[in-house]
């Protein structure tokens, strides 16, 4: 029997996986400032969440989303690895949506 994909329209513009985890990048991008901040706030000001239409709808904003949060994490871990590399560890072990296989 072929397996069907029901939501189609509920998968990460990037990964295209299905979005288990619906928090949308702006407000997952709030939270992760709040913990860089105390760590290094210069950091914090360069993490934004941007608006990628899709069919989920954010837990927290119910605004439609399309990127997941595993895909998001990735991109801000990418950025902070550049920049402090110790501090991305850190931000990883907070942040850790279960890729911690990552690199």
């Amino acid at each position: 029997m072929k397996e069907i994909n029901t939501a189609p329209f509920n998968q990460c513009v990037e990964c295209n996986e299905i979005i288990n985890n619906p928090i949308c990048s702006e407000c997952l991008a709030k939270k992760m400032r709040t913990v860089i901040r105390q760590y290094n706030p210069k950091l914090a000001v360069n993490i934004i969440g941007m608006r990628m239409p899709g069919e989920t709808k954010c837990l927290f904003c119910k605004e439609e989303m399309g990127l997941c949060a595993h895909c998001f994490t990735k991109d801000i871990h990418e950025e902070l690895r550049e920049k402090d590399p110790g501090f991305a560890e850190v931000f990883w072990s907070r942040f850790d949506w279960g890729i911690r296989d990552y690199n």
